[in-house]
């Protein structure tokens, strides 16, 4: 009996300069100093760019389809998706907050209060990794609006055009030479005045395609000519269809981690869409749900951990360094509109992993929270 005392002894020094990590939620005090560290938390960010047309000003609208054919244009419902791009960050996982005393070990956290680098100095983690980079913030969790303009802010024409002139001959006239003319200024009706529109956007039409056969023209001057005509052209059309507005909202979806290995999927309507309003509310006219759902990759539910607590020495309460390993998941966003699909790294849908025990150096990416290096 006696003679086991002095091995435990042994073993209790030996284990003694090792560091320590503890939960928050098993201890939330700092006894003996420490700091404080979480789990990343990955957090996506959908941006929804869409397009409608400004009828303020577009004196011709109801002509619209009748003058030019637009068989696609509803001046009733202007408004279309034009482009959904995703973007990721993490944050601190409020529920996986770990109490870290070093006992000796280089432990560097960043503002976010995640992992950076253990048992690396600061030369180390910058020959790892190149020059410093941001940590990226996590963006505000709040929509924002950003609005774009799409065209320029022109002056749309405004016409003072002519009703009729009359012509006076008298005798001796020869035809196509009159010795008089008068011309008398009356407001057009808004159907003629549209249908004068539509003419010279026809007549552009037809001299954009004699500029674009002749010859008689080097490459510069055709492209300027031609952009001039598209010009006129996008303004003469902004009286019957309106200015182009281009608009981006952004979403954001925290995914939740799995409860069960059953859980495999996470589904929630991210906004409603509607031709007549954009993006609105579930009770406006036309709305449409914009479903999400993400599928996360299983296959790293069951990797096991790097080491395992030591045993035989229960008065020890020493606990491993946790961290995240990444999972890839599937996102869908799908309505009566479009489909769009994407694949990114989650966080939360993949293992927490122990690193061992012992002395080690291990870097961690900021973007995802996953090891980038590691070296016994």
């Amino acid at each position: 009996m006696f003679r086991r005392i002095p091995l435990l002894v042994a073993a209790a020094c030996l284990f003694a300069g090792c560091y320590s990590v503890t939960p928050v939620n098993d201890n939330g005090t700092a006894s003996g100093g420490g700091l404080y560290y979480a789990l990343p938390r990955t957090e996506i960010c959908v941006d929804v760019t869409y397009q409608y047309y400004d009828l303020t000003e577009a004196v011709f609208s109801e002509y619209a389809t009748e003058m030019l054919a637009l068989d696609n244009f509803d001046v009733e419902k202007p408004y279309r998706i034009k482009n959904i791009e995703t973007t990721y960050t993490v944050a601190a996982d409020p529920d996986h907050y770990y109490l870290v005393n070093p006992n000796g070990i280089s432990v560097q956290v960043d503002s976010r209060h995640l992992l950076r680098a253990v048992g690396m100095t600061p030369q180390e983690v910058a020959q790892h990794t190149g020059p410093a980079q941001p940590s990226g913030q996590p963006r505000q969790e709040e929509a924002k609006l950003v609005l774009h303009n799409a065209t320029a802010d022109k002056m749309l024409p405004t016409y003072n055009l002519i009703d009729r002139t009359d012509t006076f001959y008298v005798r001796g006239d020869r035809p196509g030479n009159p010795t008089g003319l008068s011309t008398k200024k009356a407001p057009r009706s808004l159907r003629q005045r549209a249908q004068a529109a539509a003419e010279e956007i026809a007549e552009l039409e037809d001299t954009r395609a004699d500029i674009a056969l002749s010859d008689r023209y080097t490459p510069e001057g055709k492209r300027e000519l031609l952009q001039q005509l598209e010009e006129k052209e996008a303004l003469l059309l902004a009286q019957f269809i309106g200015k182009p507005v281009v608009e981006t909202v952004h979403f954001f979806i925290t995914p939740k981690a799995p409860a069960s290995a059953s859980d495999t999927v996470q589904r929630g309507v991210l906004f409603y869409f509607s031709r007549s309003e954009g993006i609105c509310e579930s009770d406006d006219y036309g709305a449409m749900p914009v479903v999400y759902t993400l599928r996360p990759d299983k296959s790293l539910q069951h990797v096991r951990q790097f080491s395992t607590q030591p045993k035989g020495l229960p008065f020890l309460k020493a606990k491993n360094f946790k961290y995240r390993l990444p999972s890839q998941a599937q996102m869908l966003l799908s309505c009566e509109l479009f489909d769009y699909r994407v694949t990114l790294p989650v966080a939360q849908y993949g293992p927490v992993i122990d690193l061992p025990h012992k002395h080690f150096k291990a870097l961690f990416e900021p973007a995802t929270g996953a090891i980038v290096y590691y070296e016994n």
